[in-house]
């Protein structure tokens, strides 16, 4: 009986030491994931914002900026507005696939750029229904890709005031993708 009860205590001490072993596998782990994701929130925290200057106090209130330029300041100088970014599933029978796509409207001028703000909406409606509309393979060829832009001109052109419509030029793509 003797010899059956010292198994016992090896086996026992085995498994607290191999506990103990994965505890601290664990523990490193978790350590290295930690550093990771740190490292990984340096790198976005360092990202620099467009008008925040790195000894900005975000707790102190900001100069008022200067006041933008308008048109008849600036005759003749287009603007870009750039609208959300579009997400929409597309026509596929098959497979479930989506775009994700950011637009930029070139307008005019300061004028025009904020008659297309006053409308937005009814563009983003008509935009996300004629990118569900499509299909990958329409989307992914140059043809298709020159053509959506095209077909959204002619949506903001269809909801801005009567007077700014010559003023809406192009449709430029700040994002495209397709999954």
């Amino acid at each position: 009986m003797a010899e059956a009860i010292v198994p016992v205590k090896r086996t026992r001490t085995w498994l607290f030491v191999l506990g103990g072993l994965v505890l601290l596998v664990v523990i490193a782990a978790m350590a290295a994931l930690l550093l990771v994701h740190n490292k990984q929130l340096a790198n976005f925290e360092t990202y620099s914002y467009p008008g925040l200057q790195e000894d900005d106090d975000p707790t102190q209130p900001r100069p008022p900026a200067a006041p933008a330029p308008t048109a008849s300041a600036n005759p003749g100088k287009r603007v870009f507005t750039p609208l959300d970014l579009f997400t929409a599933n597309l026509a596929e029978r098959d497979n479930d696939r989506f775009a994700q796509v950011g637009i930029v409207i070139e307008v005019g001028d300061a004028k025009a750029g904020a008659a297309l703000n006053a409308v937005v909406p009814p563009i983003r409606s008509d935009i996300l229904l004629l990118l569900s509309s499509k299909t990958a393979d329409e989307l992914l060829s140059l043809k298709g890709k020159q053509a959506l832009a095209t077909q959204v001109v002619d949506i903001a052109r269809k909801y801005i005031a009567p007077e700014f419509r010559s003023n809406v030029y192009a449709a430029h793509f700040s994002s495209f993708v397709i999954q």
